[in-house]
């Protein structure tokens, strides 16, 4: 996996944090090969439906393609069936996909989390297809390691959607200042009974 990510630049990083009102996903804008920065406003954040959202690092490419299937699968679900895909669905086709191509894989690794019936779901999806339901939070990309220590040390069972957006923005500030692949701005966006919604930037500012 080293070797993947020194070639094709698993640039930045991305987090999810799940609570019992929602899911606060996070992410950097930075796009990066051999640590070299190709951009510095990639999009790692994205809606899949209305309660669903994902966050992905990798090569642009490849993410963008992977997303655009999903969104496609999503849609297609609701036109067949007249109503919205589960989280656990997705996260499963997404699973799929990434199996069926573990030969030439997706370059992209990251998280597919919503609001369902039961409640907020967070699932881990790795390049070849595997697939974790996490309880907590995840991360991905080359500051992972920083996040998941930021993540750890200050995650609460009884934590409310407030205090997870402000965990998922602070874990990626923290990769930013530890990581040369991860950086410039970050992104933050919110899934909870309502619905997808992503912070502004003024927003964000306000959580430091």
């Amino acid at each position: 996996m080293n070797k993947l990510i020194d070639m094709y630049g698993f640039a930045g990083t991305i987090v999810g944090v799940r609570c019992k009102d929602g899911i606060a996903l996070a992410s950097d804008t930075r796009g990066a090969v051999f640590y070299h920065v190709v951009s510095k406003r990639v999009r790692k954040i994205f809606q899949l439906e209305d309660r669903i959202g994902a966050a992905f690092s990798g090569s642009s490419g490849d993410v963008q393609s992977l997303v655009n299937v999903l969104r496609a699968e999503a849609k297609l679900y609701r036109l067949n069936t007249g109503r919205p895909i589960s989280t656990q669905g997705l996260a499963k086709v997404a699973s799929n996909l990434l199996h069926g191509q573990r030969f030439f894989p997706y370059i992209a690794e990251g998280v597919i989390s919503g609001f369902d019936d039961d409640g907020p779901r967070l699932f881990f999806l790795d390049p070849v297809g595997g697939r974790i339901e996490e309880q907590k939070f995840a991360s991905a990309g080359t500051g992972a390691s920083v996040s998941y220590g930021v993540l750890e040390q200050n995650y609460r069972d009884d934590m409310g959607l407030d205090e997870c957006i402000k965990l998922a923005a602070r874990s990626i500030k923290a990769s930013i200042e530890r990581d040369a692949a991860t950086g410039d701005k970050i992104l933050v966006s919110v899934i909870d009974q309502k619905g997808y919604r992503e912070l502004s930037e003024e927003e964000i500012e306000r959580l430091f």
